[in-house]
């Protein structure tokens, strides 16, 4: 269990974590010095059923806002000292807003210095204390009078932290590993030392982690445990590890995380539900406090149908990639007037600025706020006609354990992505009858492409759901293609007699090159056409599927776009992650690099593959 100080400067919090534990938490010369805390502060106290309670020093000047906050982001609970002698002073009302914002967490009052007032003084502070708290919906806390130095009342909070600390859970530690960290430093004869907290998971010694700041792998070589070697560390306790790897280029800040390989996925757009104490500034940097680190960011508000007014959720762009999941809490800060403007809770990671306000995307936002993982894919599901890609909704949650929604017998599964069958049925049935009106509205065409048809059914660009009811309906022959046109079994374009004496008079020269396109230059030589002629004859043949238009002034024989799709399944089929690149798709198929650029986009656009980076695969 992790405890955290809040309080105004000066109130005892240092003198206090010193008298439960016996260690002094200002380590600076400068913070002995002032006599006061500039640094977060670190030390533990052993409890009476063998137990440990991590207590964290945090500074209580103004000034030091931002090391307060990131010392509360990765606490479980939370001491309020208060000093009898000053009562409740500017900095005490600030760390109560901060409780607030964070919320959820177990608070305990102290008042301390209560040798240097009255009983009657201190009684009035506690009183005071407790009113501010129950105003915050803290109900009945626990508080205590006493004296750091001398000792009077502290064996009553000792007893209240014992009882915190046996009946507190303790975080997941069957997840994936996670440590938020806060300090780094070089030991001679060790090297690289973090020190931070374990928010989630487990580790042990020859572990390799990734490092959120650049995705160096690195392999923890011994772990220390309040100052004592360990072989492992789990879940909510701080741990220090000597960490053996690559950190050119890392800038190993207070906020940097070490994540297991499944869960590194860095984002830079976030939506997120706001519970807001002040209104946002229209423009400009805010700084969202996440954990322990800080990260500068603009807000765009998300509003509209299904939303109502009284919802205030909003989409953050990140100046950074950070690591975080669903239902992680923040605080947001506006650096200029140094004021706290509300607090907020991560709904989606990875969001995408394109689209943010529209209905259905604002619907899937509702539909995840959700703390249940399988009422989120059950909400997802029900809203989303293009059902969910179950490996970003697990990454988002950081689960290892799929939902039970998803293996539900009313759900349909293709890889990692889920559907609903009636969802499935319904868009099958649609495809069917979509190709059926065309061919009656079209007879001379040779039928849709994948592109048209998706805009034809409403569906999203690179539908899911639609790649998946293609596949099947062409496995049971319910459906065919020719090139990159989709038709009903049996259907044939109606090509008019002029059209057909063209495409006799041009196959031999196409057949001459395949699988490469002829030259237009040498087509409009050969049949003795101006270039205008012989590519209206070449798109009108194309029309008809009976050519392929592949790119500009490069046209193919369908039978040559299923060979070249063939060759970049096998290359596909030879990958453990089925990408292939343009240079292997080039050595493959022996049509140079500039066909083999145009032919891949051709795919691209005809929804037979899907780009990635430098990278392609079968859609």
């Amino acid at each position: 269990m992790i405890i955290a100080t809040a309080g105004h400067v000066d109130h005892g919090k240092t003198a206090l974590i010193k008298a439960l534990t016996g260690q002094h938490t200002d380590r600076t010369a400068e913070e002995q010095r002032r006599g006061m805390s500039i640094e977060l502060g670190y030390a533990w106290m052993d409890c009476a059923d063998g137990k440990t309670i991590d207590l964290v020093d945090v500074p209580g000047h103004e000034k030091f806002m931002r090391t307060l906050l990131a010392g509360m982001g990765c606490v479980d609970a939370v001491m309020l000292v208060v000093a009898a002698d000053d009562g409740v002073m500017p900095q005490t009302l600030e760390h109560l807003q901060v409780l607030k914002l964070l919320g959820g967490r177990p608070v305990l009052a102290v008042i301390s210095k209560c040798a240097n007032v009255t009983n009657e003084r201190a009684l009035h502070v506690q009183q005071e204390t407790l009113q501010l708290l129950a105003e915050l919906s803290v109900h009945n806390p626990p508080s205590f009078l006493l004296d750091s130095l001398s000792g009077d009342g502290l064996a009553a909070l000792v007893e209240q932290l014992n009882t915190w600390a046996k009946s507190f859970s303790p975080a997941d530690d069957q997840g994936p590993a996670r440590m938020s960290i806060d300090r780094h430093f070089s030991q001679p004869g060790a090297g690289d030392i973090v020190t931070g907290t374990l928010l989630s998971g487990r580790v042990q010694t020859g572990d390799v982690l990734r490092l959120s700041d650049n995705g160096a792998s690195l392999r923890i070589r011994s772990i220390q445990v309040h100052g004592l070697a360990a072989s492992a560390a789990h879940a909510g306790q701080r741990c220090a590890l000597n960490l053996v790897g690559d950190l050119a280029g890392a800038d190993l800040t207070r906020g940097s995380q070490l994540l297991d390989a499944a869960i590194f996925a860095p984002t830079a757009c976030l939506d997120a539900r706001l519970q807001l104490i002040s209104r946002l500034p229209n423009r400009g940097i805010l700084q969202l406090h996440m954990g322990n680190a800080v990260i500068n960011a603009r807000c765009v508000p998300l509003r509209g149908e299904p939303l109502t007014a009284d919802q205030h959720y909003g989409q953050w762009i990140l100046d950074r990639p950070v690591c975080c999941r669903y239902g992680e809490r923040f605080i947001i800060r506006d650096p200029a007037s140094r004021k706290l403007l509300g607090s907020g809770q991560v709904l989606d990671p990875f969001a995408e600025s394109k689209g943010r306000q529209r209905p259905e995307r604002l619907a899937a936002l509702l539909a995840m706020d959700a703390p249940d993982a399988d009422q989120a894919l059950q909400n997802l599901l029900a809203v989303l006609a293009d059902g969910v890609d179950l490996g970003r909704f697990m990454r988002a949650r950081h689960l290892t354990i799929e939902p039970g929604r998803a293996r539900h017998p009313e759900t349909l599964r293709v890889a990692g992505w889920l559907c609903r069958h009636s969802d499935f049925e319904q868009c099958l049935q649609h495809l069917l009858a979509a190709l059926a009106e065309h061919h009656l509205q079209h007879p001379d065409q040779a039928g849709m492409s994948r592109p048209r048809l998706t805009r034809h059914l409403g569906l999203p660009i690179r539908s899911r759901l639609l790649s998946a009811v293609i596949r099947h309906a062409l496995d049971r022959h319910m459906l065919q293609q020719s090139g990159p046109n989709l038709h009903l079994p049996g259907h044939q374009p109606q090509a008019d007699a002029q059209s057909l004496e063209w495409f006799e008079q041009l196959q031999p020269a196409f057949n001459a090159c395949t699988p490469r396109p002829p030259i237009i230059g040498e087509l409009m030589a050969d049949l003795n056409l101006d270039k205008a002629e012989l590519l209206t004859r070449l798109d009108k043949l194309s029309a008809l599927g009976l050519l392929a238009c592949v790119g500009r002034n490069r046209y193919l024989l369908p039978e040559s776009v299923d060979h070249l799709l063939s060759v970049a399944g096998e290359l596909a089929r030879q990958q453990d992650d089925g990408q292939f690149s343009t240079a292997s798709f080039r050595d493959h198929s022996g049509i140079g690099r500039n066909h083999s650029v145009a032919v891949l986009e051709y795919f691209d656009k005809a929804g037979m593959t899907r780009q990635s980076g430098q990278s392609r695969r079968l859609a």
